[in-house]
C-alpha cells in the first residue's frame, strides 16, 4: 500500500473526538515511510539496520551481481523475494539519522519523538487516556506541516497532490481554529477555578505559601524562568520547569508551569498560548 492512501483516510478522522487514535496510528505509520522512504531516496542503506548480515546489505544496493563467490550469489537471489529479512532501524535512530542528513530542529524532533510515544500508547495501552483537543491541535499544527514538507521532498510527490489540495487545507484549517478556540475557552475556564480558590484561602496561608521557594521543591529540576506574575492569583510565584520526560525514547525534555500559591499548573502547550514561554533551538 502506497503512503498517499494512508495519508487519503487519516485525516478525516480529526472531526470525530472519539476517534482520534485511529489518526495519531496512521499520521505515525505514514511519517515512518516517509521518512524512511526520503532517506532510501538518498542512499538505500540509510534505512537498514547496522545487524544485517553482509548478503542483506548486498542484496538492498542491488549489487549482488558483482560478488564472485558463487554461493554468495545464490544465497542473495534466494532472498529477493523475501525482503522481510531485511532488519530497518527503530523509529528513534530513524529520527536520528534523518536529522545527521537534514537537520531537524530541536523542536521537531521532540515533535516527532512524541508521536511515536502516542503511537505506541495507543496501540498497547486499550484505555490509553488522550486530551483529545491538545492532541488533535497537535497533530494539525506539527505533524501536519512536517509531512507536507518531505512529500514535496520525494520523487513520487505528484501522488499526494489530491491529499493536500487547497480545499482539504482550508477544511483542516477550520478545524485547527474550532480547537484552539475550545482549547482557549478551557484554558480560561482553568485559570478562573484557580483565581476563585485563591479568593477564598486565608490570608494567613497565602502569607505562609509566599515564603516557600521554588528550589527547596525542584531541587533535581531545570528552573526554565521563575518568579513570574500567576495568571490566576497574580504573585510572583509562578514558576516555568524544564522537565525530563523519562517515558520517551531519546532525550526529551517537556515545560511545565506551577504556582506556589495558588497551584494552577500550565502545561507546555498553554504556556506557549499564553506567549509565556518560546522556545529556541
Amino acid at each position: 500500500m502506497h503512503t498517499s492512501i494512508i495519508l487519503q483516510k487519516a485525516p478525516n478522522y480529526f472531526f470525530y473526538d472519539n476517534k482520534l487514535k485511529l489518526p495519531i496510528v496512521l499520521f505515525a505509520i505514514a511519517v515512518e515511510r516517509l521518512v524512511k522512504q526520503h532517506l532510501f531516496e538518498t542512499d538505500e542503506v540509510l534505512v537498514l539496520d547496522k545487524n544485517n548480515k553482509i548478503e542483506h546489505l548486498v542484496r538492498f544496493r542491488r549489487i549482488h551481481s558483482r560478488l564472485g563467490k558463487a554461493s554468495y550469489r545464490q544465497k542473495v537471489e534466494a532472498l529477493k523475494e523475501k525482503r522481510e529479512n531485511f532488519k530497518t532501524i527503530t523509529f528513534d535512530e530513524l529520527i536520528s539519522r534523518y536529522d545527521a542528513f537534514f537537520d531537524l530542529q530541536d523542536e521537531r524532533i521532540k515533535a516527532l519523538r512524541r508521536l511515536g510515544n502516542l503511537r505506541n500508547n495507543v496501540v498497547h495501552f486499550h484505555d490509553y487516556y488522550i486530551n483529545t483537543t491538545e492532541e488533535s491541535l497537535f497533530m494539525l499544527t506539527e505533524i501536519i506541516p512536517f509531512i507536507r514538507e518531505i512529500v514535496a521532498e520525494l520523487k513520487d510527490t505528484d501522488r499526494y497532490d489530491q491529499i493536500f489540495s487547497e480545499e482539504q487545507i482550508e477544511h483542516l484549517q477550520q478545524r485547527e481554529a474550532e480547537l484552539t478556540a475550545i482549547q482557549a475557552d478551557e484554558l480560561r475556564q482553568k485559570i478562573e477555578s484557580k483565581r476563585q480558590e485563591y479568593s477564598e484561602m486565608n490570608p494567613d496561608e497565602i502569607e505562609g505559601k509566599r515564603q516557600n521557594r521554588i528550589r527547596d521543591f525542584n531541587e533535581d529540576r531545570e528552573i526554565f524562568k521563575e518568579e513570574l506574575n500567576c495568571p490566576a492569583c497574580e504573585n510572583s510565584t509562578f514558576h516555568i520547569l524544564k522537565l525530563f520526560d523519562e517515558e520517551l525514547e531519546g532525550a526529551t525534555f517537556f515545560y511545565k508551569g506551577i504556582c506556589l500559591i495558588c497551584h494552577l499548573e500550565l502545561t507546555e502547550e498553554e504556556l506557549k498560548s499564553m506567549n509565556l514561554l518560546v522556545v529556541t533551538n
